[in-house]
């Protein structure tokens, strides 16, 4: 019965066992290199279209509601307007709006990571409205001289509770899930933001001039969904071109007393 040869590796020289210990993570490094390139070169081949618009409001644009300040008054003013629907006087432009597209979509590099910033500034969250994927970092500030209690939760449960006092250190938490987490400042009742979390980075808020734009998208047909947290939602559907652009705009009706919700 023949036995299995096994050819023997020469032996190396130490000069030669200390090159090959510094080329394998070289030759490693360069593999993954490869790999990606060629990863985003098939998505940048793979037919792609963009969704381009505007979200506009159809009701009066109003003052806000004006409320008390009972407390940090002498830095936050004796009251303060609190605007939930914010509408662009030449546009008619809806600000704030979270525009998102349901269907299939052309797979993407690793969505960015770069943190969401929540900001307690003039006694007011800014920006009011912010929107990401889930795993991202939420960073919170206090850019105020007065105290803020940062309280955020999704229905019954609490995400973040935090206390921060004037120039302390940014606080970072992930949005763990999907869904709408709502904001509030427990020191200053009127401090509302909302920070909506996605699966997917296919989504855009609207700027001041109700604009959106939503890349990366199969050609096809696609369900537009907007999403307001005082004007409630829409959704509508829309072709999209092969490498090109499908422009819409979507109208909301006149909500009785908007901003006073």
């Amino acid at each position: 019965m023949k036995h299995p040869h096994f050819i023997q590796p020469a032996n190396r020289t130490p000069n030669e066992e200390m090159e090959m210990r510094y080329m394998k993570p070289i030759l490693l490094t360069v593999t993954l290199c490869l790999m990606l390139g060629q990863s985003a070169l098939l998505r940048a081949e793979s037919p792609a279209g963009t969704l381009v618009g505007r979200i506009t409001y159809a009701g009066p644009i109003e003052s806000g509601q004006v409320v008390a300040v009972t407390r940090d008054s002498s830095f936050c003013g004796a009251t303060t307007a609190i605007h939930t629907v914010t509408v662009n006087a030449k546009t008619r432009g809806l600000q704030g709006a979270v525009v998102s597209i349901d269907g299939d979509t052309v797979p993407m590099a690793d969505s960015p990571r770069r943190p969401l910033v929540l900001t307690n500034t003039h006694c007011a969250f800014s920006p009011r409205i912010v929107a990401g994927e889930v795993g991202q970092q939420l960073e919170i500030r206090n850019d105020d001289p007065v105290m803020h209690n940062t309280h955020i939760s999704m229905g019954p449960r609490t995400f973040v509770n935090v206390a921060m006092i004037p120039a302390s250190r940014p606080v970072e938490k992930p949005l763990k899930q999907p869904g709408i987490y709502l904001v509030k400042c427990d020191a200053h009742k009127f401090m509302r933001a909302t920070v909506l979390a996605f699966t997917h980075p296919f989504f855009s808020v609207t700027d001041d001039t109700g604009a959106f734009q939503i890349a990366q998208l199969t050609p096809g047909e696609h369900v537009v969904r907007v999403w307001h947290d005082t004007l409630g939602t829409f959704q509508q559907r829309v072709t999209i071109p092969t490498r090109g652009e499908a422009t819409i705009t979507i109208e909301y009706p006149a909500h009785v007393d908007a901003n006073k919700k």
